[in-house]
């Protein structure tokens, strides 16, 4: 059984319910802070996004969140540095003399590429394994992209609920001789409305389009390590590797300062 439909169908409807009873306990809040709202909103959009993926994924949550203020620098400066000093390298010593360089990588999938040229392996199965590699990745970081992006989509309908009951709260209550209770529905009915726009667009749709800008930054530079990579294990000049790899640049875009001495590129 998957524990996190049955949770997540539960803990919505929880939120749901916890929200009415917290509204008719006349437990509101003040102003812009409206504990009703912030269940609904908070309690019932990730339990419902949760929904939709598979306990892995949700165990993931908080890392997702953690990627978009803390991610990789993917330094292409240093790799295609890297990639030139082992261009040259290999030129004069060979393939196999790169093995002792292996260390000196930082990237795991710069030193995986290279690690298969070292051993030997054919140029077209070295691209289909880093290129499948790469695929997978990507496939993995578009669930992390996803889940937010379906917090972001349910947090406003979310917030329609939260208005619905709060408008049901009010008109229950007008003619009760108690204003303020009225007012304290309608409160419930904007405010929730309120949190659910705002979440979303704020915060989670936000987060999501920047998992997806850092991914599209690792596939870029994932392009150009493969690239490097079997140009190195072609023997090309070192002066070819650099202008392949520019190639993947602007004009002025270029992460290498070129060499004193060094003739320019065309």
């Amino acid at each position: 059984m998957d524990l996190v439909s049955v949770l997540g169908i539960i803990g919505g409807i929880a939120a749901l319910i916890g929200a009415i009873m917290l509204e008719h306990a006349e437990i509101v809040g003040s102003g812009y802070f409206n504990i009703p709202g912030i269940v609904i909103i908070g309690i019932g959009s990730l339990c419902a996004a949760s929904m939709c993926y598979l306990p892995e994924h949700v165990k993931k949550f908080p890392t997702y969140c953690k990627l978009v203020f803390s991610h990789p620098n993917y330094e292409a400066g240093e790799i295609i540095e890297q990639m030139i000093e082992f261009a040259q390298k290999a030129r004069r010593e060979g393939l196999l003399s790169l093995e002792a360089d292996l260390e000196k990588i930082h990237d795991p999938f710069f030193k995986k590429g290279l690690q298969l040229v070292v051993d030997g392996i054919d140029p077209a199965l070295i691209r289909a394994v880093l290129e499948t590699d790469t695929a997978g990745m990507e496939e993995r970081h578009k669930v992390g992209e996803s889940y937010l992006m379906a917090i972001g989509g349910i947090a406003p309908t979310m917030g329609i609920l939260g208005a619905i009951m709060g408008l049901a709260g009010a008109l229950a209550k007008m003619g009760g001789g108690d204003i303020m209770k009225t007012v304290n529905s309608l409160a419930i009915a904007f405010i929730a409305s309120f949190y659910g726009v705002a979440v979303a667009n704020l915060v989670f749709i936000p987060m999501s389009t920047k998992l997806g800008t850092i991914n599209k930054e690792e596939i870029f530079v994932r392009e150009i390590t493969i690239t490097g990579v079997l140009s190195i294990q072609a023997g090309d000049n070192p002066r070819i590797v650099e202008e392949r790899l520019r190639a993947f640049f602007p004009p002025t875009g270029f992460p290498v300062k070129a060499k004193e001495g060094a003739a320019p590129a065309k």
